[in-house]
């Protein structure tokens, strides 16, 4: 079986997930090895939730990134920093800088397994895809407050969504 098949039908697993938590989810067009599901709540505000075709590990796992700033200036030191602070004072929402030649984001991304949120679904709907909005609102305020980072938002557009959801399974 090819990994996007793979993904696709892993995927299947967390569509039934979102269906259950109420949560409506806007279909992307697979990568080259994941596949995934866009949870928006505004037009900066959204979830890109993707699994992984195989081969690393992660096969077996929900990946749930946000963005938080797109086209960042490319200060690795300035960016490294930030990403450390946010991930250093608030564990549970990690954050990296993806740096590419395509530019640089910062993304926050978590990893679960995908049998432990279907067996906690409250888990999954709570504290994976509602609370990330807010979360994600306030690393750019201290973003903005703290660091010359520039950037945007990453826009709720089927462009930066399918950015997006290239960049969490790189």
């Amino acid at each position: 079986m090819d990994l996007i098949a793979l993904a696709t039908q892993r995927l299947e697993r967390v569509k039934v997930l979102c269906t259950q938590s109420g949560l409506q989810y806007a279909e992307l067009a697979p990568t080259f090895m994941s596949a995934g599901v866009a949870v928006g709540f505004s037009q900066t505000d959204y979830v890109i939730l993707s699994v992984i075709g195989g081969g690393n590990g992660n096969e077996d796992h929900l990946l749930i990134t946000s963005g938080i700033l797109n086209a960042i200036k490319q200060d690795r030191l300035v960016a490294l920093e930030a990403a450390n602070y946010f991930t250093s004072t608030r564990t549970a929402y990690p954050v990296y800088l993806h740096d590419a030649p395509i530019g640089w984001a910062l993304l926050m991304q978590q990893a679960f397994p995908i049998a432990l949120l279907q067996d906690a679904p409250w888990f999954f709907d709570k504290f994976c895809v509602r609370a990330l909005p807010q979360v994600i609102s306030e690393y750019r305020s201290t973003i903005v407050e703290r660091w010359d980072l520039g950037g945007r938002p990453w826009e709720w557009t089927a462009e930066d969504r399918d950015a997006l959801l290239l960049r969490s399974g790189l």
